[in-house]
């Protein structure tokens, strides 16, 4: 489940390790989303980051919305300090307001260092984009 914290904390992340080149505006909506969520990590505000989850988030887990904020709240209480390195494989856009990333998460940590390989999906709903699942990805 620690990927669930990972991955909603390293939102933020993912635009300053994409790669570079000609961006649509969606690509780049979804990039501010992962920029606020990289600043709202860094400020250990979980309600400014489950502001990127839409109400209807789920996962494989088991998850909604309001069980993802309990598992983040108590997961930065137990992380005080959180260093993420994150790869964005991909960023697609298979149908109109609808995204999926492939991103490799991985929590620099000299206790308990963790590499997950998440599928997140987004969706535009009243014109913002939102988190509505992340599960792990396949193994390459």
């Amino acid at each position: 489940m620690k990927f669930l914290a990972v991955l909603i904390l390293s939102t933020g992340v993912f635009a300053s390790l994409a790669a570079c080149g000609a961006r649509s505006s969606n690509e780049e909506e979804v990039r501010e989303l992962f920029a606020r969520g990289e600043q709202a990590a860094e400020e250990r505000d979980s309600s400014d980051i489950l502001d990127l989850v839409a109400e209807n988030y789920g996962d494989s887990q088991g998850f909604d919305k309001r069980e993802l904020g309990n598992f983040l709240r108590a997961w930065l209480l137990a992380n005080p300090k959180v260093e993420l390195i994150v790869n964005v494989e991909s960023i697609e856009f298979p149908a109109d307001g609808l995204a999926q990333a492939i991103v490799g998460v991985a929590s620099v940590s000299l206790s308990d260092p963790e590499v997950e390989r998440l599928s997140v999906e987004l969706r535009r709903i009243d014109g913002e984009w939102l988190v509505t699942r992340a599960d792990r990805a396949p193994a390459r």
